[in-house]
């Protein structure tokens, strides 16, 4: 039986690699070069809504920015030409068959854990550092790679609700990230990334190896925050406790499938019941697959 995962290949087999007309791209996505230019020429190809996000307790609104029609084709083609690139060691999230499970059990057993937030990462990745990336790394024309930063931003940055923006927010960093792991490296720490989650652990983190990694988010533009600092074999991990040489969900997850199950013996309602026996289903999963 055939793998349902797409083999993956180096950066210069990618389909995007040395694309230099602005025909050939639109051939890429199955369209003509007029119809190229109709889509760089919609007046609205971005729908905008809000949406509210809550974490650890916390409600916050988000505004979501999602293409529309024929946009929405183009950033799934080129988010899966993308997620087909051999992925890095190091990288956690967005990549098939690595989860935030298995980026916290890369720290196991360490001594010392050290973790930083990249804030707001997609609006804070510009359509320059898309086209630095088409135009440097993929070795794009620079018409290609300005066509392609148009298509894949949203009022000069990442959209927040498009299929591309999570593997291209890493490739429009590609430098960075390359430069942090090799930092770490150098250490001799354990680095993994998910999304814009980062952690580095060892039997020491010199705080001159996170003022380096700091650096490198500074100088392109990006701002950190977050950082947290763990010792004696306890860490927090991408929503994952690692504890003694083990990994363990959260007291506060675990309150919440309690009071889930309480919710369920004394609930009446049949939509309440259904949506609370789902999320009750979604938590002991979740617990199965950090514990299990």
């Amino acid at each position: 039986m055939r793998s349902s995962t797409p083999k993956q290949h180096p950066l210069n087999q990618s389909r995007f690699y040395k694309v230099q007309s602005r025909g050939r791209l639109a051939e890429l996505f199955g369209l003509t070069r007029a119809g190229l230019d109709v889509i760089l020429a919609a007046e609205r190809p971005y729908s905008h809504r809000t949406k509210d996000i809550t974490r650890n307790g916390k409600t916050k609104a988000r505004l979501i920015q999602e293409p529309r029609g024929a946009l929405r084709s183009i950033h799934d083609s080129v988010k899966k030409a993308l997620s087909r690139i051999e992925p890095p060691d190091f990288l956690f999230c967005p990549v098939k068959r690595r989860s935030y499970v298995s980026n916290a059990a890369q720290h196991l057993n360490a001594k010392v854990v050290r973790t930083l937030d990249i804030h707001a990462y997609f609006p804070s990745t510009p359509s320059h550092r898309v086209y630095w990336f088409f135009h440097t790394v993929m070795g794009c024309s620079t018409d290609v790679a300005s066509v392609l930063a148009q298509l894949l931003t949203v009022e000069g940055h990442l959209a927040t609700g498009s299929t591309v923006s999570p593997i291209l927010s890493f490739f429009a960093f590609y430098d960075m990230w390359l430069n942090i792991a090799r930092i770490a490296r150098e250490a001799g720490c354990t680095l993994t990334v998910y999304m814009d989650d980062v952690t580095l652990s060892g039997d020491a983190v010199p705080e001159s190896v996170i003022w380096a990694i700091r650096r490198q988010i500074h100088s392109r533009g990006l701002h950190y925050h977050k950082e947290k600092h763990f010792t004696q074999g306890f860490a927090e991990i991408t929503g994952t406790l690692v504890k003694d040489g083990r990994m363990v969900v959260p007291n506060r997850q675990r309150k919440k499938a309690y009071d889930t199950r309480m919710k369920l013996t004394v609930s009446n309602n049949s939509a309440e019941l259904a949506r609370l026996a789902s999320s009750l289903r979604g938590l002991n999963e979740q617990r199965r697959q950090v514990e299990g």
